[in-house]
């Protein structure tokens, strides 16, 4: 009997199961066919819709990663540039040395999922948004495709090498909507150093620029958030930029004295920060509620004392809502 198609397969199901927040299977599928090695090692005996903003939820977070898992695939292209299916459906292009995110898109398909999860319950159709420190594009193709052709999507990035990735993802999977800049953000125009550590580009720093460059940095142009006029209506920003995150902040003032920014998902790590608890009320004094992604619970409300109570060096993503 010949397999239906995909498309065939999705448009079939009920709406109210396309709702639930779990990847379909085909019709008559049990759950449990998930736990077969011969239903994990066919690629076409699972098939996956669109993700539409909200779709996923923690709750089903092992299934929708086994499913995602299920899809992954990847091509050497040469040049140390593979080609790769992330999150069942989209084409993301990667950097094979890249050991620290490279190497789990390759396999699995997925990069933090319960901040993917997050992100999805927070962008809504036609949304303006900004992804800050993107890298290779993970986060920015999902938040292109969630706002839709009707929203936009900006996308910094100042290594050249991921800038470049980041471009290729953006046009292979047709999000004209989207636009890469090959730009670090701070709080002014001018010049910086990016020092990209080796086999971990997601976690390069900027540094003062110093002459001449040490190994493994390149010189880099500054600007700010609210320098450029096409950049006002951002509604919501994702920023994970290493340490830069005050720099960015203060670059962000005419935006955040606009309120048009209405959410901020950024990594805090309180031992960049000369004193944390100074930058925790300062992001909060525009008006902003303070919650963090909590990995198994998703998006929880908390206050600057919860997010210092750990350790030091521990990363915490905050979700900042007015």
């Amino acid at each position: 009997m010949p397999r239906p198609s995909p498309e065939a397969a999705i448009s079939e199901a009920p709406a109210a199961q396309a709702a639930t927040g779990i990847f379909n299977f085909e019709a008559g599928t049990p759950p449990n066919r998930l736990q077969s090695p011969r239903y994990m090692a066919d690629p076409h005996a699972i098939t996956l819709p669109l993700l539409p903003a909200g779709a996923m939820q923690p709750s089903e977070r092992d299934h929708n990663e086994a499913a995602v898992r299920a899809r992954a695939c990847s091509a050497y292209l040469g040049d140390h540039t593979a080609l790769c299916r992330i999150m069942g459906r989209y084409k993301c292009y990667v950097d094979t040395r890249d050991i620290g995110l490279a190497s789990h898109l390759m396999l699995d398909g997925y990069w933090e999922m319960w901040v993917t999860e997050a992100l999805s319950a927070l962008v809504t159709p036609g949304m303006t948004v900004a992804d800050i420190g993107a890298n290779l594009g993970y986060f920015s193709v999902l938040l292109a495709d969630w706002v839709g052709p009707h929203g936009r999507m900006f996308a910094f990035e100042p290594n050249p090498r991921m800038h470049d990735l980041l471009t290729r993802t953006l046009a292979v999977n047709g999000m004209h909507h989207a636009s890469p800049h090959r730009v670090a953000l701070g709080d002014r125009a001018g010049e910086a150093m990016l020092m990209i550590p080796q086999g971990e580009p997601k976690n390069a720093y900027i540094a003062p620029l110093s002459d001449p460059l040490p190994d493994r940095a390149v010189r880099v142009s500054t600007r700010r958030l609210d320098q450029n006029p096409d950049w006002a209506d951002i509604e919501l920003a994702k920023i994970d930029v290493e340490g830069a995150e005050e720099l960015i902040w203060a670059g962000m003032a005419g935006l955040l004295d606009r309120h048009t920014l209405k959410t901020v998902v950024l990594e805090f790590t309180p031992v960049r920060y000369r004193d944390p608890m100074r930058f925790l009320r300062a992001l909060i004094a525009p008006g902003f509620s303070l919650a963090r992604i909590d990995i198994h619970d998703g998006i929880v409300e908390c206050n600057p004392e919860h997010v210092l109570a750990g350790a030091a060096h521990d990363d915490v993503m905050l979700v900042l809502r007015r």
